[in-house]
């Protein structure tokens, strides 16, 4: 959405945004792919996962495409250049009530239902739909609810817009889903915890949620943990005396909850993490 847009603008692109989060936690469902085919093919260009370098071009598309693809589809639909706002919110709402009769296979799952364990085992297209809407029944109810989860490759999966690359596994016994690990490039840093303990660990949060380098993730899920610059300052440690050296832009200073004492350095924009402190 550009910059200054009103509210109505700012309605219709949630109302976009939520539609392009059903269809993409369902592509690979072999019904849903014939229906955008038959009826909405610009859609298929909307809603891919984001181009990352590790993607490939085939399973990707350029923004611009896709922002041509988006205007094709309103006007083709509304037979108008100049449909009105309105209009163009009401479309998506149609098309996304449209869209929930294909998950309803994935939500309520039957007993000939495909597990998830089985869907990353065999990583055919199926298993994008049963691993997207898996992740998002773990994250119902959360602030984290509505993220944008797409299938990148088999196995691999992206969380939210600036996109978050992760593994993901199936328990065999219970078939619960776990974020195996997240990748900083090709490089991927295991954590194995369920989707909601990972993004408020490393993923889209407020900055007082924390991120644990060094593996200590209990109680993570619950969102309650304080600032390592809150606790120094709650205790009457010396750190809270002073005033500390500025960091960089976009890095902040955190302290392990498994090593106390220990302290790194998060750019959170650039997803990145060390224990030496960055320079200027």
């Amino acid at each position: 959405m550009a910059d200054g847009a009103g509210p109505e603008e700012a309605k219709l692109e949630a109302n976009w945004d939520h539609m392009i989060v059903k269809l993409l936690a369902l592509r690979g469902d072999p019904e849903l792919e014939a229906f955008l085919t038959e009826k909405h093919p610009e859609l298929i260009k909307c809603a891919t996962p984001i181009q990352t370098a590790t993607t490939t071009a085939a399973s990707t598309v350029d923004a611009a495409d896709a922002a041509e693809a988006r205007d094709t589809w309103f006007n083709r639909k509304l037979k108008s250049q100049a449909s009105s706002i309105r209009e163009r919110r009401q479309l998506c709402k149609i098309l996304t009530k449209l869209i929930r009769r294909f998950a309803e296979k994935y939500e309520s799952p039957g007993p000939e239902a495909v597990s998830a364990h089985d869907a990353l085992k065999d990583g055919g297209a199926q298993e994008g739909p049963v691993i997207c809407v898996g992740l998002a029944s773990g994250l119902a109810g959360t602030r984290f609810e509505g993220l944008r989860i797409a299938r990148e490759r088999p196995g691999i999966y992206q969380l939210g817009k600036e996109p978050l690359r992760v593994a993901v596994q199936a328990e065999l016994d219970s078939g619960d889903l776990l974020i195996h690990g997240y990748f900083e490039g090709e490089t991927l840093h295991p954590v194995r915890v369920p989707i909601r303990t990972f993004l408020e660990e490393h993923g889209a949060a407020p900055a007082s949620d924390q991120c644990d380098m060094f593996g200590g993730g209990a109680g993570a899920g619950s969102g309650g943990t304080k600032p390592a610059v809150q606790e120094e300052a709650a205790s009457g440690g010396a750190a809270s005396a002073k005033r500390p050296r500025e960091l960089p832009p976009g890095w902040i200073k955190r302290e392990s909850r498994s090593k106390p004492g220990v302290f790194y350095y998060v750019n959170e924009a650039k997803g990145l993490s060390q224990l030496e402190r960055p320079q200027e």
